[in-house]
C-alpha cells in the first residue's frame, strides 16, 4: 500500500521553525520516500549545477563582450 510522505528539511531543532523545503512523494514506507526524495534532490542539484555554470559562462562572456576582448570580437 502507498502512503504520501512529505519529508520537510528545517534549519534548527525549534518545532516553530518553518521548513525551508518540503518535498511530498508516494512511497510504501519511510525508507523508501527517504530514496526517492534522495534521487529527487540528486537530480535538482545537478540540473541546477548545470545552470550555475551556463549562468556563470553567460556573466563572463557579457564581461568579455563589454571588455573589447578579441575572442568575442567579429573579424571582418
Amino acid at each position: 500500500m502507498t502512503t504520501t510522505w512529505t519529508i520537510a528539511v528545517k534549519l534548527g531543532a525549534s518545532p516553530s521553525l518553518a521548513p525551508i523545503h518540503e518535498i511530498t512523494v508516494e512511497a510504501p514506507d519511510a525508507p523508501t520516500a527517504l530514496r526517492r526524495v534522495a534521487a529527487m534532490v540528486a537530480v535538482q542539484e545537478a540540473s541546477d549545477a548545470e545552470l550555475l555554470l551556463d549562468g556563470q559562462e553567460e556573466v563572463f562572456s557579457r564581461a568579455e563582450v563589454e571588455a573589447g576582448l578579441e575572442e568575442h570580437q567579429a573579424h571582418t
